[in-house]
């Protein structure tokens, strides 16, 4: 029997997850969760109808949650629907290269052509783009989204809340703050600390993120 998993967010970018991750045969998406506008529960997403978030607490234990939203401040909702009863899936597209010696929470996603290696560990709820290469014996925290194309090398250790541009690198022991942002294109060289931005080549200070 198939798992069935509901997907929590409604932007245009949950109809590319649901394509995405429809791939793996033995979960099927029976609908998405909203939490913020009760009128796009009168729509549906790829197909699939809208449920209004307090109107599903019913299924809690037959059902599980996946998030698809990449903003941290997911960690708030993700908390209230674990409140409700939920529990949260753990989807690894099939075209991913994933070590079977690194531990991938629960409620996190890897999305296609991902190669992530051995020994590291994945906290929970956490986003993994397109063709995200991540090294061994590295951590990352809950969370946190890793954007399509970047690259986080081996022996790092990545706080919990962080964004991870579009096709950021990050070298070999590097440790990267909790909330932190690291732009597109960044090359980290240096350790970043907490609630920072850093952008370039090499990447530099440019803000404090808990000022934004």
């Amino acid at each position: 029997m198939p798992r069935t998993v509901l997907i929590m967010g409604t932007t245009a970018y949950t109809e590319v997850f649901i394509d995405m991750f429809e791939a793996i045969a033995d979960v099927e998406f029976v609908g998405c969760i909203e939490n913020l506008d009760r009128a796009k529960c009168a729509g549906n997403v790829a197909g699939l109808p809208v449920h209004w978030h307090e109107d599903v607490h019913a299924l809690a234990g037959n059902t599980r949650l996946i998030c698809s939203l990449a903003t941290p401040q997911r960690r708030d909702w993700i908390v209230e629907m674990s409140e409700a009863g939920f529990e949260y899936e753990t989807l690894i597209h099939p075209s991913a290269t994933v070590s079977k010696r690194t531990e991938i929470g629960a409620g996190s996603s890897i999305d296609a052509g991902c190669v992530v290696a051995g020994y590291s560990r994945i906290s929970e709820h956490v986003r993994m783009g397109r063709r995200v290469s991540f090294g061994h014996h590295t951590e990352v925290g809950a969370y946190t989204t890793l954007h399509p194309g970047c690259i986080v090398s081996g022996n790092c250790k990545i706080g919990s809340q962080v964004i991870l541009g579009t096709g950021s690198v990050i070298l070999d022991g590097r440790t990267i703050g909790d909330g932190a942002v690291v732009a597109a294109g960044a090359i980290v060289t240096k350790d970043v600390p907490p609630n920072t931005m850093v952008a370039g080549n090499p990447a530099v200070f440019k803000r404090r993120t808990d000022q934004i």
